[in-house]
């Protein structure tokens, strides 16, 4: 059946259907998760419970998305149990949406996860959207000693970017860096999760000179990007660096990176030289002029397909 939104169902039922219903809104949206509210804390006087505060989310279903909104707060349906004697424990608090006739509900459930020295959470049921984990500390009486642990999912429109991920800015004022040709450095790591796939652009920027007893020696500054700890192939970028003038090297690429943790790095170094020199970097000021320290930024481009 094609149909649209606005189309009422006819006598026969040719019209706007909750399946229907449910593909529209997920070409809607790159990834379910939270729009608004939704934070979620332990019941003191309810055993094992938690409230969610009232606010709106997309979750996901097997044929598309729906869209949930919470018009007040809710407690979990059903109950874990109070502290373990001698570990932690994570919590999952969770969204599942009915959608047959026979349950059309939204419900608020809690996955009690296994006490250990190092807790974690328990799986997401297929199909259900995750709100928050909790973590239950050792010993606790009362649901209100959980405290949040780990990322918040929120929802993406479709075609949006995320902004910057991350960004590492170093302003230490006189750097020299090693003298001998590929030496690497690796350094400024960071790390950023993404909830789907998506097309990142990775920049770096710094002002090098060459420092050498001799005024016509040269080196070349190689930078490449790293990502989860191995070299992006093709990424290197090499800059041409002369004695007694800060050369601006810049670097950038944009890459698809899958959905989860990652952290990007840099592999920096002097690729080649004359003389006996070595590198030389500044940040602040310098004979009247301000120079940047050395940055990394990583950018979210909009999704991967």
């Amino acid at each position: 059946m094609v149909t649209a939104l606005g189309v009422e169902p006819d006598a026969q039922g040719v019209g706007l259907d909750p399946v229907t219903h449910r593909g529209i809104i997920g070409a809607h949206w790159s990834s379910p998760g939270i729009i608004t509210g939704l934070s979620v804390h332990g019941i003191a006087t309810l055993p094992g419970r938690y409230a969610v505060w009232k606010g709106s989310a997309v979750c996901p279903s097997v044929d598309g998305m729906t869209e949930v909104y919470l018009p007040w707060s809710a407690n979990t349906e059903n109950a874990g149990t109070l502290g373990d004697s001698a570990y932690d424990r994570i919590d999952r608090v969770y969204l599942r949406v009915g959608t047959s006739r026979d349950d059309n509900t939204v419900h608020v459930m809690v996955a009690v996860g296994r006490p250990a020295a190092d807790p974690r959470a328990p799986a997401l049921p297929a199909g259900c959207l995750r709100l928050a984990d909790m973590r239950l500390p050792a010993g606790a009486t009362s649901m209100a000693s959980a405290y949040q642990v780990g990322d918040v999912d929120y929802a993406i429109p479709y075609g949006a970017s995320l902004g910057l991920l991350g960004e590492y800015v170093d302003r230490t004022k006189d750097v020299h860096g090693y003298g001998t040709p590929r030496k690497w450095s690796v350094e400024y790591p960071l790390s950023f999760y993404l909830p789907t796939d998506r097309q990142v652009e990775l920049t770096y920027d710094a002002d090098v000179a060459y420092g050498s007893p001799a005024s016509n020696d040269w080196g070349s500054w190689a930078v490449t990007f790293r990502l989860d700890k191995d070299d992006i192939p093709c990424s290197t970028r090499e800059t041409h660096l002369m004695h007694g003038v800060w050369v601006h090297a810049r670097n950038d690429l944009i890459v698809t990176i899958p959905r989860g943790e990652h952290t990007v790095s840099i592999k920096q170094g002097l690729a080649s030289k004359t003389g006996s020199g070595d590198v030389y970097m500044h940040y602040g000021d310098y004979d009247g002029l301000t120079y940047p320290g050395r940055t990394v930024q990583v950018w979210d481009r909009g999704p991967a397909r």
